[in-house]
């Protein structure tokens, strides 16, 4: 029987390195996936996913099973990703994501189309044009999955808040899409 994340983090509080090593095989690739979303900065999304386990190894004897193993290191890679931001004092320009997002693409194999790396750019474009907690709620939703009550509990909102932010993020998106799609 394979090992829950709540057993994981007890066991890692106890000193079990390789329970912990099962929870960073299960989480790094999402956690990094989300930071690097986010923050659209590959190598601050390998720092702080390094970062994020660091501190979850370093609290595991203080967790509470108030939330899931999940929600609590979604929230310690959201909180290290806007503590980037405010570090870095601003976003990136749209013009330096757009031409980093170009850069990635470009890296790719040339047996995807034209169109589909378009799209891509157009996505990346229209997901950097959002509001940090628009963007964050939308990620947590569409690319991890999570229900609402789980983004709450990361992001520290109701669920009312969250259904809110991410109406106005899709509808956002849409517009932003919707006008590119015109241009």
């Amino acid at each position: 029987m394979a090992e829950s994340d709540y057993e994981s983090i007890l066991a890692t509080a106890r000193g079990d390195s390789a329970s912990f090593e099962r929870l960073v095989a299960r989480y790094q690739r999402p956690l990094f996936n989300f930071i690097l979303r986010y923050l659209d900065d590959r190598p601050a999304a390998e720092d702080l996913t390094q970062e994020v386990f660091l501190r979850a190894y370093q609290a595991a004897g203080r967790f509470e099973p108030r939330a899931n193993v999940s929600s609590w290191l979604f929230k310690i890679a959201y909180n290290l990703a806007m503590n980037e931001l405010k570090r870095r004092g601003r976003f990136q320009p749209l013009e330096e994501q757009s031409a980093a997002l170009e850069a990635e693409t470009a890296r790719r194999s040339h047996g995807e189309s034209t169109a589909l790396r378009e799209l891509e750019g157009e996505v990346a474009s229209a997901l950097g044009a959002l509001s940090e907690r628009q963007r964050a709620a939308l990620l947590l939703r569409v690319n991890e999955g999570m229900s609402y009550k789980e983004i709450g509990e990361v992001m520290e909102l109701s669920v009312q808040s969250v259904e809110s932010l991410i109406f106005r993020a899709r509808t956002r998106m849409k517009r932003l899409l919707d006008r590119e799609e015109k241009d």
